[in-house]
């Protein structure tokens, strides 16, 4: 009898180059997330009051720590998963044999997020053939971004089904047995640059979040906007908010105190300090040695500037002008009844990192200053509920 590779199903996914609005409008480039995966979502309550009350990178940490979790685990069973981070929040795709180690540490970094900063972190997880009994959609490509980065896409609107059912009903029953109280490993996590202003100062940082109405023409919905997107703003590089010459790293302690927190059970004053001289190293080891410039290089296409997880979510810099062109087409195809979106303005991006020692790998969450995506999905939220 054969292995069963159901867990390995991701890792065993052909990757697709070239053009992404191609690789997107083709049904033919996509397959179905097997049954017997599940949707797992974490998200902060009342993320918009948090963010208005100046707590956007503690809302971004817990975030980035829902992922941070979940991938050490997923990283130790040698299995490769599918993350999309939310700013508030985070939807991953998760094989069962993993499942259960997955939602004892969210539990246990939802416990410190409410120790730590003081707000819920709701986590709560849906099987994927629950999802498509119930008519929804899920579909998975596999597509090389750059050099060093290849992304999940997703078609269907499965993940957002899922997001929705899990905010309206609390709580959130893990079925989980006894807590181990060892299981919580954020190793990885790495927050050390400061707000980042984009390449050309006079441009603003555009946090976007577009949905289509239809699932069935997700396809050619999506695919026309990235080329629009492509063809107003320029390639991935030239709309990156993130440029070498911006890149800071952070000198407050109050801002290393918020990692330190968030990562360990208790914050030492030997936490901090150590965490502080990680900083101070970085800088030198990022400004001295050839693997430190590598890595910068990296850090910028290692960036999550796009996430296609059944909608559009993308971080872009550019100037008002663009922002006009572009949003003539989203009006366009709103009035047509086609897709809804939100959009949040600010003047600055923020990046959170997972970084590991063990191999180098690492990979850059990006949200717009003052909560862009929280922002943005509030925008949205508003509009669809119009429409309901």
């Amino acid at each position: 009898m054969g292995q069963d590779r159901s867990s390995f199903f991701y890792s065993d996914l052909h990757v697709y180059t070239g053009a992404l609005p191609n690789i997107y409008k083709d049904s033919r480039c996509f397959c179905a997330v097997p049954d017997a995966w599940n949707i797992v979502v974490t998200d902060v309550e009342n993320s918009t009051k948090a963010v208005q009350e100046g707590k956007h990178q503690e809302v971004n940490l817990a975030a980035t720590g829902s992922i941070v979790a979940c991938l050490n685990i997923s990283r130790e069973a040698g299995i490769e998963i599918p993350f999309f981070f939310g700013g508030d929040g985070a939807t991953l795709l998760i094989p069962d044999n993993i499942l259960e180690d997955c939602l004892h540490s969210l539990s246990l970094h939802q416990e410190r997020c409410l120790t730590s900063f003081d707000f819920f972190l709701r986590v709560g997880y849906r099987k994927v053939h629950e999802m498509r009994k119930r008519g929804g959609v899920l579909n998975i490509s596999k597509f090389k971004r750059n050099s060093y980065h290849v992304m999940p896409l997703i078609q269907g609107d499965a993940l957002q089904r899922a997001e929705n059912e899990i905010k309206d009903n609390e709580p959130q029953d893990l079925e989980l047995s006894e807590l181990q109280p060892h299981v919580l490993n954020l190793e990885g996590m790495e927050c050390k640059w400061d707000k980042i202003s984009p390449p050309n100062k006079q441009n603003e940082v555009l946090s976007l979040i577009i949905n289509a109405n239809d699932v069935l023409h997700q396809h050619d919905a999506y695919g026309a906007i990235l080329e629009k997107i492509n063809s107003i703003y320029g390639d991935d590089v030239a709309r990156n908010p993130v440029s070498l010459k911006k890149l800071k790293m952070v000198n407050r302690l109050s801002q290393l105190k918020n990692e330190v927190k968030i990562k360990y059970a208790t914050s030492t004053l030997r936490q901090i300090l150590s965490t502080a001289a990680r900083a101070l190293f970085g800088k030198l080891y990022i400004r001295y040695t050839e693997k430190g410039r590598n890595y910068l290089n990296e850090l910028i296409q290692l960036t999550e500037v796009l996430l296609l997880d059944g909608s559009i979510n993308t971080v872009i810099t550019g100037s008002i002008e663009q922002r006009r062109q572009l949003f003539e087409m989203l009006d366009n195809m709103e009035r047509n009844q086609q897709i809804q979106y939100g959009y949040y303005s600010s003047q600055n991006s923020i990046l959170s990192c997972y970084v590991t020692a063990i191999d180098d790998y690492h990979i850059h969450f990006l949200d717009g200053d003052n909560g862009g995506y929280t922002q943005a999905s509030k925008v949205l939220k508003k509009k669809l509920s119009l429409n309901n």
